[in-house]
């Protein structure tokens, strides 16, 4: 089952892929549009196109403040949170 894989930071379901390869425009429910997408680099990118720094998105976050990456949730986009705790993620 879905318990103990990471939540994919693009579409925030628990599904047995690669979520380092998601490309989804939705997230899980396959209904809500999703706020991040991956670029050619597949690095994740935003809605207004900055990148999100890819520590912040674990569970353990990012405290660093010296670089020019988000920190914010890729779904919500609270900044108090990552993608491994947003409320808008498959309940599991």
């Amino acid at each position: 089952g879905p318990r103990g894989r990471s939540a994919c930071p693009i579409c925030l379901g628990h599904f047995s892929y690669d979520i380092q390869r998601c490309e989804s425009r939705n997230l899980w429910d396959k209904t809500t549009p999703a706020h991040a997408r991956r670029t050619q680099d597949e690095r994740i990118i935003s809605a207004n196109r900055l990148p999100l720094y890819y520590k912040w998105r674990r569970p353990g976050g990012c405290p660093a403040e010296n670089h020019d990456s988000a920190h914010a949730c890729s779904v919500c986009r609270d900044k108090e949170q990552g993608a491994q705790a947003c409320p808008r993620g498959e309940k599991i």
